[in-house]
């Protein structure tokens, strides 16, 4: 992918669809902060909320509602008591789909993404999947799916990834605690129904600030609702500052969704999810299959290795000495001996990098090398498969470089 298209890269944890948190690396995707599907805890600092009387004209839009000013209210809303319990049933669940756009701005930086999307949520488990499409047309897909401990992630249709689940990964949006003002009636989606805004934004903005992934958080939220308290449509927009790929950017979001399905709805964990490989000391994580295992054979190369029946995947870091990644690969090259095929740009985690295939005549097999810089490092990664099955090879190197992350 093309540095235009890094900048629509994966998301996973961090993100518009209500359920993440953290950018996956490969690139910028934003989303809103992450795991915002409920709290079981009532919202900080909030207090009782006066309601609009039944005739009270509507809010027309979100945008003068982002200040932190709840109105003082001695009363709550019947209709609010009524969404709060629909929240609070042990069966809570739902599906819904919606639309929404993010920017994000920061030096040499400048993102914009149209997002649209579906979620579901079911007794403490959920799923997602978004696409995200940038100015320049490239798309770019995120799929997640939280069923009991774990979290499984896939982006692009590549393969599922099993990651455990994070504490982050719990309900913010549908607190069945948190208070709302009941501004009136409007007709949304063609449908009269209640508006009901977020009693205390700050609150709620200081809530997305404590998962630690984004700061200076000012978010507002509506729901419109039924005359039953059943939601209809939620909205969420505002702004953050957040960290992408080493940029400190000020992130703009709108999202809105629209219930589609209140009952039957069903949540199962992919079949046959790879593993999830985390590397402290080089920095780095990536998916694998789930056979591979890891191996002690070339660690006098200064190799980590993980092998399986039918490939192998091996890396190693070490300082770049001020050399390009140009120069750097062409001195790998060089040095290789063997016919190298197919060098050609790439990115990893988000970086720029080479990769090039080599045909080894004493080993007798097809190895592919890419290799880029990052925080001065060099990263060089290296696949193997049979003579002959250069393909395969290749494309078994290409979705585990797809799914890796830098986490320094």
């Amino acid at each position: 992918m093309s540095s235009a298209g890094d900048k629509v890269a994966a998301v996973a944890e961090v993100g518009l669809w209500v359920a993440a948190a953290a950018l996956i690396a490969g690139a910028v995707g934003i989303r809103l902060p992450g795991g915002l599907l409920a709290s079981s805890t009532a919202t900080p600092g909030t207090s009782a909320v006066a309601i609009a009387s039944p005739g009270a004209s509507p809010t027309p839009t979100l945008t003068s509602s982002l200040a932190p000013t709840p109105s003082p209210a001695p009363t709550l809303s019947p209709l609010v008591r009524k969404f709060q319990a629909y929240l609070a049933r042990k069966d809570f669940q739902f599906q819904a789909t919606g639309t929404g756009s993010q920017s994000a701005v920061g030096v040499n930086l400048s993102v914009d993404l149209a997002l649209t999307g579906s979620m579901a949520y079911k007794a403490g488990d959920e799923w997602d999947t978004t696409k995200m499409t940038s100015s320049n047309g490239q798309t770019m897909t995120d799929d997640t799916t939280y069923a009991g401990s774990n979290k499984f992630e896939r982006m692009n249709g590549g393969p599922w990834i099993k990651k455990p689940r994070t504490a982050t990964d719990s309900r913010i949006l549908f607190s069945p605690t948190r208070l709302f003002v009941d501004t009136g009636v409007e007709t949304k989606n063609g449908t009269a129904l209640h508006r009901l805004e977020v009693a205390d934004p700050a609150a709620l903005s200081a809530e997305i600030d404590a998962l630690g992934i984004v700061t200076n958080s000012h978010l507002m939220l509506v729901f419109w609702t039924r005359a039953d308290g059943t939601p209809a449509v939620f909205r969420m927009e505002g702004t953050w500052t957040q960290a992408v790929n080493g940029v400190q950017a000020s992130v703009t979001t709108t999202e809105e969704f629209a219930f589609t399905k209140w009952a039957g709805v069903t949540i199962s964990p992919p079949k046959s999810p790879w593993q999830w490989i985390v590397d402290g000391t080089d920095g780095i994580a990536f998916g694998l299959p789930s056979g591979w295992s890891k191996s002690n054979a070339n660690n006098t190369l200064g190799l980590t290795e993980y092998v399986s029946a039918s490939g192998q995947f091996d890396y190693k870091t070490y300082d770049a000495a001020g050399l390009t990644l140009e120069l750097l690969v062409d001195g790998v090259i060089a040095s290789a001996g063997d016919p190298v095929v197919g060098r050609a740009a790439t990115s990893v985690g988000g970086q720029p990098a080479i990769r090039f295939g080599v045909h080894r005549a004493t080993q007798k097999d097809y190895q592919v090398q890419t290799l880029a810089i990052y925080q001065g490092r060099v990263y060089q990664f290296l696949s193997f498969g049979p003579a002959g099955k250069d393909a395969a090879t290749d494309a078994m190197a290409a979705q585990i470089l797809a799914t890796l992350e830098f986490t320094k």
